[in-house]
């Protein structure tokens, strides 16, 4: 799978800082672990343009300028913004900022990275409910496989045993289910099911799934 850049049209000028675009999409492979994005900037006008502050509010995502980290640029310097996210167990589709203030500037720039990271081996729901001193009905984990390559389930481990389980294999290595049952719902519970399997991919190698025994919603 490739990378896949979409520029939004032509340059977007934020006062005299034009940048080619203001907001990149990229779709993973799925062994990415880490990766770079990069806002080519120009400094347009006959003055020199300060960056005050920039920033991305995420964990994930942190933001450098070139130049050493320059701030204050001449007319008709060029320049990048680089994004450097450290992706983890993220999955799925995102969306994060770089905000950019200038000086003398009340409106600042923001640059808009969406990404989307295959998930190979998802579960739905992430959470299963059940009301205190309810039915305490079972309920189901659907489990799917999203790769072109067969994924097995090799273990299921629990961490309260309030909760049983027992998985169902719809499609071997496509398709599963793990359905749930509570011994009793008569006091408040947590539980978390890890599901591991044989992915080639570490970052895949398990999913987990949240089971609670609540006090019920009071109705609208």
């Amino acid at each position: 799978m490739g990378l896949v850049i979409l520029l939004m049209g032509p340059s977007c000028l934020f006062g005299e800082l034009a940048f080619e675009t203001n907001e990149i999409s990229m779709t993973l492979p799925p062994d990415k672990n880490r990766l770079s994005v990069e806002f080519p900037f120009k400094v347009k006008g006959a003055k020199p343009v300060t960056i005050k502050e920039y920033q991305a509010a995420c964990s994930c995502l942190s933001a450098e300028i070139s130049g050493n980290g320059k701030l204050t640029w001449r007319p008709g310097e060029s320049g990048v913004v680089r994004g450097n996210f450290k992706l983890g167990t993220i999955k799925g589709a995102i969306e994060k900022k770089i905000v950019i203030t200038l000086e003398g500037e009340a409106v600042p720039i923001v640059l808009t990275a969406k990404l989307e990271i295959p998930d190979l081996f998802s579960i739905d729901p992430p959470t299963l409910f059940w009301d205190l001193n309810g039915r305490g009905e079972a309920q189901i984990f659907k489990i799917r496989v999203n790769h072109e390559t067969e994924i097995m389930v090799t273990e299921l481990s629990c961490t309260n045993e309030q909760f049983k389980y027992e998985l169902k294999v719809i499609k071997p290595g496509r398709e599963y289910q793990v359905a749930v049952t509570p011994v009793h719902v008569k006091e408040r519970a947590f539980g978390l099911l890890r599901i591991k399997n044989d992915c080639e991919f570490k970052k895949y190698s398990s999913v987990q799934g949240f089971m609670v025994v609540r006090v019920p919603k009071p109705s609208s």
